[in-house]
């Protein structure tokens, strides 16, 4: 019984660590910005349940710190018994949720710009992180970067955020970039036009 005593009193003091890790195994999946950094998400993944406890923990930048003013609701979504496994969460910009092709994000940053789009490392908690340097990050207004769930290996593609209810969207802004592209074809079609007349 003397031997169960210390083991009793171990696990007495490490339960309130163990309850209050409720949160931590989210990982960010996909980061995204838009060219003047106004449109930006951070897309987080996870494959555990009970992963909805998030009030009071931060999620920084380079340049700001947002801390989540409440918890995850499963119930709310029709999850139910605390199910976060193989779910989403996606947190955004005000302007995010205007633009065309959005989807409803979980949470709302609170300034217009969150991250430094050119190079930055983003800190969730403690428990993960998200860096990149000057070129990485597109600002096309269509690709983000992804890291998918559990993974080290990063790609472009083009971007995907999905919220916790399951919703997936797709930004289809229209930056440099393509409007070089669509700007080339017109006159193409402007040359082959005058070719005929």
């Amino acid at each position: 019984m003397r031997t169960l005593l210390p083991i009793f009193f171990i696990t007495v003091l490490l339960m309130p660590g163990i309850a209050s890790a409720l949160f931590h195994l989210w990982d960010i999946t996909e980061v995204y910005s838009n060219d003047d950094g106004s449109v930006q998400f951070i897309e987080f993944a996870t494959n555990t349940n009970s992963q909805d406890e998030l009030l009071g923990h931060t999620l920084e930048s380079d340049l700001v710190t947002f801390t989540f003013p409440t918890d995850l609701d499963p119930d709310a979504m029709g999850n139910g018994n605390n199910a976060t496994a193989n779910q989403h969460m996606l947190v955004a910009t005000p302007a995010f949720a205007s633009q065309p092709g959005a989807v409803t994000p979980d949470f709302v940053l609170d300034g217009p710009e969150f991250f430094d789009f050119v190079q930055d490392f983003i800190d969730f908690a403690g428990v993960n992180s998200f860096g990149w340097a000057s070129g990485e990050l597109p600002t096309d207004g269509i690709d983000s970067l992804h890291e998918p769930f559990g993974s080290n290996v990063r790609t472009v593609d083009i971007n995907s955020p999905t919220n916790f209810a399951g919703e997936v969207g797709e930004l289809p802004e229209a930056s440099g970039g393509l409007m070089l592209g669509l700007g080339a074809c017109v006159l193409a079609l402007l040359r082959r036009v005058s070719e005929r007349g």
